[in-house]
């Protein structure tokens, strides 16, 4: 009996030192080089040239670092040589379904370090202006509690060279697991919601039938 209490007391500890590690807990982005270019000098190349070195940080209290890995060439979004038109408009749909610009108010992130040089442009001069709003849009959200000292941003877009891009990133963002458990739930909430709804509607438009 004093055996299977003893287990059951270090099970329930295991479990509160977890839930504190994530209530304390935070997870940094550190973009040492984010680089992803087809473009310079007004000269459109044919190859993209691609550079990262991008760590993945678990910290405890934003100050203890517990584990720190680099995300591989492989693990981040191929940029292709030339860009599906469609596939980009599929992406910032989504992007503005879930609302983007929410979620990234209630995830709270803190950026102590931005530098970014972006310019691009599409083949559908409609998305390239709304491809620039949102990142416009994204980074002023990103940057609104930040020291500005520390932040450089410049986003322009390309109208006369078809699908191109330049982009250089540099930064250090963090965020506590808090509250990306809460946006988490947040969004499987509204994904049940949304998914009750569309079974209403088909019972609805059954029983019309």
């Amino acid at each position: 009996m004093k055996t299977v209490l003893l287990f059951f007391c270090a099970i329930l500890g295991i479990l509160l030192f977890c839930i504190l590690l994530l209530m304390f807990s935070s997870i940094r982005l550190n973009v040492a080089k984010a680089k992803i270019s087809n473009f310079e000098n007004g000269i459109k190349k044919k190859k993209i040239e691609q550079e990262f070195i991008i760590y993945l940080e678990l910290s405890l209290f934003n100050k203890i670092k517990i584990a720190r890995i680099r995300l591989k060439k492989g693990l981040l979004y191929k940029v292709k040589n030339k860009a599906n038109i469609k596939e980009i408009k599929r992406d910032t749909k989504i992007l503005k379904n879930i609302g983007i610009l929410e979620i990234l108010k209630k995830l709270k992130i803190k950026v102590s370090k931005l530098e970014l040089e972006a310019k691009f442009g599409t083949e559908d001069i409609i998305l390239t202006v709304f491809l620039v709003t949102l990142l416009s849009s994204i980074f002023s959200v990103l940057i609104r509690n930040c020291n500005y000292k520390k932040v450089h941003y410049n986003i322009m877009p390309l109208y006369e060279y078809g699908n191109t891009i330049k982009f250089n990133l540099n930064c250090i963002i963090s965020v506590k697991m808090v509250h990306i458990i809460y946006v988490i739930y947040i969004l499987l909430k509204k994904g049940r919601i949304n998914n009750e709804r569309t079974s209403n509607r088909r019972a609805y438009d059954y029983s019309y039938e």
